[in-house]
């Protein structure tokens, strides 16, 4: 009589055949490496997207906020001082604007209509692209803004009765 392993043994007695239960073992195997290989694909992925979705994403939002407030308090202002003009004489009015956006610095440029209307005024705000164009309404006659300028701080708005800004 041989001697037979326990394993070889227990196949006996529970009525399978000459075969060891190896299966089991492999399958947890091909198990682990499975469940490996599909955390590193996940990790990969979320390494590479990280950046984006952490810090990209949200500076991108912050600044086409930050512009677009920017540049409709500066055009309220405009507006507020267009409004306000005497027929004759002249309007001095201090604006504050932020000196940077998200760490950076950026511009503020009086554009002419961009429809073939000839009316109307645009302010452009951004550091390059994108730049965000904002309509100044309230002013629909002649063009009458000049001028470009930085995020700088504080800016002084002149208006006299021939109209320049």
């Amino acid at each position: 009589m041989t001697r037979l392993s326990s394993c070889r043994r227990n196949c006996e007695r529970h009525g399978r055949r000459d075969r060891f239960d190896r299966e089991e073992a492999v399958s947890s195997a091909v198990e682990y490496v499975i469940v490996t290989g599909v955390m590193l694909i996940l990790l990969v992925f979320t390494v590479i997207l990280a950046n984006y979705i952490f810090i990209e994403g949200p500076s991108d939002t912050l600044k086409h906020n930050s512009y677009l407030d920017t540049g409709e308090r500066l055009s309220a202002r405009i507006v507020d001082m267009h409004m306000l003009a005497p027929e004759s004489g002249r309007i001095v009015m201090r604006v504050d604007v932020p000196r940077e956006i998200a760490g950076k610095g950026y511009d503020i440029r009086v554009s002419p209509a961009i429809d073939d209307s000839g009316t109307g005024q645009y302010l452009a705000v951004g550091d390059g692209q994108p730049v965000y164009a904002l309509y100044v309404r309230g002013i629909e006659t002649a063009p009458v803004l000049k001028g470009n300028f930085t995020g700088d701080g504080e800016y002084t708005l002149e208006y006299d009765s021939e109209g320049v800004w």
